[in-house]
C-alpha cells in the first residue's frame, strides 16, 4: 500500500393535456471536441512527458490499472475496494492480484477518505493499491480534471514497463464492480477490441425515494436506447460490437487500452461528462469500441451526486419531469434509421475508395449526390471530405461541423417517447423477420432505393440528439 500527496497549479396513463408544462424537448449533442482533429504524431501522448504522481513503478505481470477519482467518498470506498480486492477469474478462482493494481485520486477531500483508503490497503495487503490525495486549484477541481489525471497517471505507468497488453480501466467512488470485472476486461480486450463501456446498474435499494415515476421515465429512456442499439446492429453491424450489446460508455465502468489512450492524445479536458468526451475522441479514431453485456457493475442511484452530468444529475431533472407530468420528445424514429443507414453507405463509400476497391464510378457520383442531398450538403463538400478523411470517425465529425454551419437549420422532428418506443419495436420486428440483417462482409449496395423509399421531407442530421 502507497500513499502519495501531491498539490496541482413509468406508468402508461401518465400523458400531460393541455394544461400541463410544456414537453422537455431536444438538443443537439455539446461535444466541443466535434471539430477537434485527431492528434498528429507529435501531439500523442507520451508518458515520458507526463507528471509523475506515484513513486512506485507497477509489476511487470500487471494488465489491468483500475483508475478510482474520488472526493468524500470514506462511507462508500470499503465496499468499493473489498469488490476490487476479490476479483475471481472466469473459473471462479482467486485471481492473481500481481494481475492488477488500483490507484485512488483523492481530489480535495475534507473528509477521511485518504486515512479509509491507507486503512484498506492494510486490510488488503495483496492488493496493488495506491492512494494520491491531491489539492486542485478550485477553478478547476471538478471530475473532468480528476479523472484526466489519474488516467493519464496509469498510462504514463504503463509506459514504464511497456504499453502492449496493458489495460486503463475507469470506476467511480460509489460503485462497486462484479466479481469477474477484471478477468471479464482481459477476456474482451484478447478479442482485440480498443475500448470498451461495461453494463451499468443502479443499486434501487439504497434509494426508496425514487418514485415510480421517475423510474417510468428512467425505464423509457433505456428502453429507446436499446431499441436503437438493436436496429443499428441490424442495418450497420459492426462485428466487434455485434448483438447482444448496449449503449454505454460512462466512466464508472469504462476501459481502452494503454496504446489506444496514448494514440488519441488522452482525455479531453472538460468539466463533466469527460467519459463522453474520450468517448467521442475514440470514435473519431475508429477505435474498436465493444458495449459488452459481461462487465458488469453495481453503482449508486443517488439523487444528490458529487459530479454535474452523471447519473445523479438525470435523477435529479427526471423527477423535476415526472412531477410537471412533462413530455419527453424524442426525434421521429424514421429519422433514427435514416442517419443510420446514411452511416452505413457513408462507411462503405469511403471503405471503397480507401481500400481501392473496384467500383462503378457512375454510381458512386449518383450515390454521393443522393447522400449529400439527404444531409443538406453540397456533393462537391460531401465527396471531398469522403475522400480525405483520415478515418471514418473524422468523416462524421466532418460532415456534423458542415451541417452546423448551415444557414438553413435542421427541423427538430419529434414524437412523445412512449409513441416511439412503440414504432421503433415494431420496426425492429419487421426487420428481423424480413431476413434483410447485414453483415459487415456484406458488398457496397446502393442506397438509393432504401433512401428514397423514407421519402424524407428534411436534412438528416448527422448528429445524434440527446435529452435536455
Amino acid at each position: 500500500m502507497y500513499s502519495s500527496k501531491i498539490a496541482t497549479s413509468a406508468d402508461l396513463s401518465v400523458i400531460p393535456n393541455s394544461t400541463q408544462a410544456p414537453p422537455v424537448g431536444l438538443q443537439p449533442f455539446q461535444d466541443q471536441p466535434i471539430r477537434m482533429r485527431l492528434p498528429s504524431d507529435s501531439s500523442q501522448l507520451k508518458g515520458s512527458k507526463l507528471p509523475s504522481l506515484t513513486s512506485t513503478p507497477p509489476l511487470s505481470d500487471c494488465r489491468v490499472s483500475v483508475i478510482i477519482p474520488v472526493r468524500n467518498e470514506a462511507d462508500s470506498l470499503p465496499a468499493v475496494i473489498k469488490a476490487l480486492a476479490h476479483q475471481v477469474d472466469g473459473q471462479g478462482r482467486a485471481l492473481d492480484p500481481n494481475s492488477y493494481e488500483v490507484l485512488v485520486l483523492a481530489n480535495n477531500c475534507t473528509d477521511s477518505t485518504v486515512e479509509t483508503v491507507e486503512r484498506l490497503g492494510d486490510r488488503y495487503p495483496r492488493l496493488q493499491l495506491q492512494v494520491i490525495e491531491v489539492s486542485i486549484p478550485r477553478k478547476i477541481a471538478h471530475v473532468g480534471k480528476a479523472r484526466q489525471m489519474v488516467m493519464d497517471e496509469a498510462y504514463r505507468r504503463f509506459s514504464l514497463i511497456g504499453l502492449k497488453d496493458r489495460i486503463i480501466a475507469s470506476t467511480d467512488g460509489d460503485t462497486e464492480v462484479a466479481a469477474n470485472w477484471i478477468s471479464s476486461l482481459i477476456e474482451a480486450f484478447d478479442k482485440g477490441i480498443d475500448a470498451l463501456g461495461g453494463r451499468i446498474i443502479t443499486r434501487r435499494a439504497d434509494t426508496p425515494g425514487i418514485s415510480k415515476d421517475i423510474s417510468l421515465y428512467y425505464l423509457r429512456r433505456l428502453a429507446h436506447a436499446y431499441f436503437v442499439a438493436q436496429i443499428e446492429c441490424c442495418l450497420d453491424p459492426q462485428a466487434h460490437d455485434c448483438w447482444p450489446r448496449h449503449f454505454q460508455y460512462c466512466g464508472a465502468n469504462m476501459a481502452v487500452s494503454a496504446e489506444m489512450y496514448g494514440k488519441v492524445g488522452g482525455m479531453p479536458l472538460v468539466r463533466h461528462e469527460e467519459d463522453v468526451a474520450l468517448y467521442r475522441r475514440l470514435q473519431r479514431a475508429d477505435a474498436k469500441i465493444r458495449h459488452s453485456l459481461d462487465v458488469r457493475v453495481l453503482t449508486s442511484a443517488r439523487q444528490i451526486g458529487r459530479a454535474t452530468g452523471g447519473l445523479s444529475e438525470l435523477l435529479e431533472t427526471l423527477s423535476h419531469v415526472s412531477q410537471a407530468r412533462q413530455q419527453v420528445l424524442v426525434e421521429l424514429p424514421e429519422i433514427t434509421e435514416a442517419r443510420i443507414i446514411v452511416r452505413r453507405h457513408l462507411r462503405q463509400v469511403r471503405s471503397a475508395i480507401k481500400e481501392e476497391q473496384f467500383f462503378n464510378v457512375k454510381q458512386y457520383a449518383r450515390t454521393a449526390d443522393l447522400l449529400a442531398k439527404s444531409l443538406g450538403l453540397p456533393t462537391d463538400q460531401l465527396r471531398q471530405a469522403i475522400e480525405n478523411a483520415p478515418t471514418f470517425g473524422e468523416l462524421i465529425a466532418t460532415l456534423c461541423a458542415y451541417q452546423a454551419e448551415q444557414t438553413q437549420p435542421i427541423i427538430e422532428a419529434t414524437t412523445e417517447i412512449s409513441i416511439a418506443n412503440m414504432h421503433l419495436r415494431q420496426r425492429l420486428r419487421q426487420v428481423r423477420q424480413s431476413c434483410i440483417t447485414l453483415t459487415p462482409q456484406t458488398h457496397w449496395v446502393s442506397p438509393h432505393i432504401l433512401l428514397k423509399a423514407l421519402q424524407q421531407v428534411q436534412t438528416i442530421p448527422l448528429i445524434v440528439p440527446t435529452y435536455q
